[in-house]
């Protein structure tokens, strides 16, 4: 059998995961989502043109669902459907609350943030509580229950966590975690099973997630609980001790030398190399987000914002050095990691517009990061300040830089400039074949709050 699918398709890795624990083998030839998802000979397979798409012997299927029962229904021994028709249609209950309650609210979180769709805070506050109240739902299920359904990992387990996986590494942070620890449990229980780990590798979640509620503060000890102490018995003084002693002067102290004051010049310094270690953080941070798009959807390219930077050119690029810098095994936290993917920032100011290229070597056939800027710069009246020059990163390649003045008189705002710019880029980037298709959207104010909402845009 064949899977055709891109890289990091859940609904694809649910099925692959399935066929792991059934002991089926199932070949993944390379795919392009974009270009071999429109071929003729695809089409004839899924007339929608979704993936993923199961080839067999027999024929082919096209729905993800379909092709996941499918899998699972394969061998009986392994109970990866139940060991009984109340199990199996347990199976289906969750299957089927997959995706109605956590498909579409993670997709609205997580859409936004890959640049699949336009960013809507209401939307995305609107998905976070219909998370939340799903999340709610397994958490009284998992407080009792290993597992979804019977006392091992079965179809359900496997869906359910492949549907809040992307959640797991790109949003859930621990303040939204703490209410659901028996959730947390139960997904990591599952992602670290030798099938999970052969499909998917080592799963990196989130910085800040939690396998614990917080510990119980410890109970306060009321006046009633404390055992009283025996009054200390008054100790008559002595007629000696009755006489006050005579005060001897204190030595003077020298006084202190007070230390010269900063000047103007040192106090700038001070605050801009502060200022720069934030933004190198900043870069950091927003480089692992990128790291877990790329990993999530086979991304090669992305486009996104900065906000320190504040529309200094000089500021954006050392964001973009950071975003690409390797990780330090020692430090806490994961920084940089996203060298291999190429990218376009933007940061907008009151003054300019800041804009960064970057391209790793090994990318630089499909995408020249000359020509990707200046199409963005034709797009917004921009100009190249930095050419391509060689660029600081572990994985080589090139970066540029430009700038878009500010000219409120003709009304030209960098904030709006912004905007026209990224989606430029990614304009640019789907006329390569770099990044996935745009859903068609004639109202970006409007939600389709459906099952097949995102499986519209091809990503079934």
């Amino acid at each position: 059998m064949k899977l055709y699918s891109y890289a990091g398709n859940t609904h694809a890795l649910q099925s692959l995961i399935i066929a792991k624990y059934n002991g089926v083998d199932i070949e993944i030839p390379p795919f392009e989502m974009g270009k071999d998802n429109k071929a003729a000979e695809f089409i004839a397979m899924s007339p929608m043109g979704k993936v993923p798409v199961l080839e067999t012997a027999d024929g082919c299927l096209c729905e993800a669902t379909a092709i996941a029962r499918y899998v699972a229904r394969i061998r009986a021994d392994t109970n990866m459907y139940g060991s009984t028709f109340f199990e199996a249609a347990l199976v289906d209950q969750w299957v089927d609350f997959a995706k109605n309650e956590l498909d579409l609210p993670v997709g609205m979180w997580i859409y936004p943030i890959l640049g699949f769709i336009t960013s809507n805070p209401k939307h995305t506050a609107g998905a976070q509580e219909d998370l939340k109240r799903a999340m709610a739902v397994l958490q009284a299920h998992l407080v009792s229950h290993t597992y979804l359904v019977g006392e091992a990992v079965t179809m359900a387990d496997i869906v359910v966590s492949c549907s809040l996986l992307n959640a797991f590494k790109l949003v859930l942070d621990s303040a939204f975690l703490t209410p659901f620890p028996s959730v947390v449990r139960w997904f990591k229980t599952c992602v670290n099973q030798p099938e999970f780990l052969a499909v998917l590798g080592p799963t990196k979640l989130y910085a800040g997630d939690t396998s614990s509620p917080p510990a119980a503060a410890p109970k306060a000890v009321t006046s009633a609980e404390t055992p009283s102490k025996p009054p200390k018995e008054k100790k008559e003084k002595t007629p000696k001790e009755e006489k006050k002693k005579e005060k001897t002067p204190k030595e003077e102290k020298p006084p202190k030398e007070e230390k010269p004051k900063e000047s103007e010049e040192e106090k700038k310094a001070k605050e801009a190399a502060k200022f720069k270690a934030k933004v190198i953080k900043e870069g950091g941070k927003k480089g692992v987000e990128i790291e877990g798009a790329s990993d999530m959807g086979g991304l090669d390219f992305f486009c996104t914002t900065m906000e320190l930077p504040d529309g200094d050119a000089e500021m954006l690029l050392l964001s973009m050095t950071a975003m690409n810098a390797d990780p330090d095994p020692e430090a806490e936290d994961r920084k940089g990691c996203s060298g291999h993917v190429g990218k376009m920032i933007f940061s907008a100011g009151t003054q300019q517009l800041a804009m960064v290229g970057y391209v790793p070597e090994d990318k630089a056939a499909k995408v020249d990061v000359t020509e990707w800027m200046n199409v963005v710069c034709e797009a917004v009246a921009g100009k190249v300040t930095v050419p391509a020059t060689k660029a600081e990163s572990p994985k080589g390649g090139l970066v540029i830089v430009a700038t878009v003045a500010a000219d409120s008189e003709s009304g030209k705002f960098p904030i709006k400039d912004k905007d026209t710019a990224m989606s430029t880029a990614f304009s640019f980037l789907r006329s390569k074949g770099a990044f996935p298709e745009e859903k068609d959207d004639d109202d970006e104010d409007d939600c389709a709050y459906g099952d097949d909402a995102f499986e519209e845009m091809g990503f079934a």
